[in-house]
């Protein structure tokens, strides 16, 4: 069996904390045609969601709010927090294109996360997970 030298062809990063009392983890796969990305606070996937730009980020007026079009693969119509899930599935992609405009593969994430009622925890939960995805990303320069 011969070695080669090339690198891995998927790129990964993770990062993990603890947010409102709760073990939280992201972690980034980059593969030449998706970006996959898992958050948890279970230690697995609950939902699986495809996420693509409505068109190309580099051509929208705002790199931040670049029109995306999700779907549930699995686990949609069971839980109760498929709106909530379709949100971060938006925002994940949007920071994706905020943070390298060339960017155009679809994102593909998988999230499982407790709910709460107060509305505050939520934007808490939210920001926290932004910063984890933008603090692994794997994407800037993998273009």
């Amino acid at each position: 069996m011969s070695s080669t030298n090339e690198k891995f062809p998927v790129r990964n990063k993770q990062a993990a904390r603890d947010v409102q009392g709760m073990h939280t983890e992201v972690l980034v796969s980059s593969y030449a045609d998706k970006i996959f990305i898992v958050v948890s606070q279970y230690g697995r996937i609950g939902s699986l969601i495809h996420t693509t730009f409505d068109l190309p980020p580099n051509l929208a007026r705002n790199t931040n709010a670049v029109p995306t079009t999700s779907r549930f693969l699995m686990n949609s119509a069971s839980n109760s927090l498929s709106s909530l899930y379709q949100l971060y599935a938006s925002s994940i992609s949007q920071l994706i294109a905020s943070m390298n405009p060339k960017e155009g593969r679809p994102v593909i994430l998988g999230i499982a996360l407790k709910d709460t009622d107060d509305n505050q925890a939520r934007k808490e939960l939210h920001d926290n997970i932004l910063d984890m995805v933008r603090e692994s990303a794997t994407w800037v320069s993998a273009q």
